[in-house]
């Protein structure tokens, strides 16, 4: 399968995404990171063409003020069925599958890069060991 699927996450010292309330303030507030510094996301985005996301981070992503994966096909796992947003329905799919198939699925589709984020969407394809190691990602 020629597909990779790379993670490009920040996390706190204690080695969580979040805080155990969900909140991602210590990354987005007035103490983060300087919002001069991408830390080479973009050249990281530069070379992803699908979006793997959890509900939960999808639901955070959509109180964004922009949507930042314009032109980039989204997937968004979950088992709970939802409606995606008017406004995004022709780039964002709704799937419950596990991290292989979907894996295979898209590979199937054309897909070459993938981007995973979310907490148990991660940790769901670094069990299945579909996460590629190299740091160049």
């Amino acid at each position: 399968m020629s597909i990779k699927a790379s993670v490009f996450i920040a996390t706190g010292l204690d080695g969580f995404i979040a805080r155990a309330n969900g909140d991602l303030d210590w990354l987005t507030g007035t103490n983060s990171a300087s919002a001069e510094q991408d830390y080479g996301y973009q050249e990281f985005m530069g070379r992803v063409d699908t979006i793997v996301l959890g509900r939960n981070t999808f639901e955070l992503v959509l109180t964004f003020d922009a949507w930042p994966y314009s032109g980039k096909k989204v997937v968004v796992l979950s088992s709970k069925p939802d409606a995606v947003p008017p406004h995004l329905v022709d780039s964002v799919e709704w799937l419950s599958l596990p991290p292989q198939r979907l894996v295979e699925r898209l590979a199937a589709q054309g897909a070459t890069h993938l981007y995973v984020d979310g907490g148990k969407t991660i940790q769901g394809f670094l069990r299945a060991e579909l996460i590629d190691g190299s740091a160049s990602s």
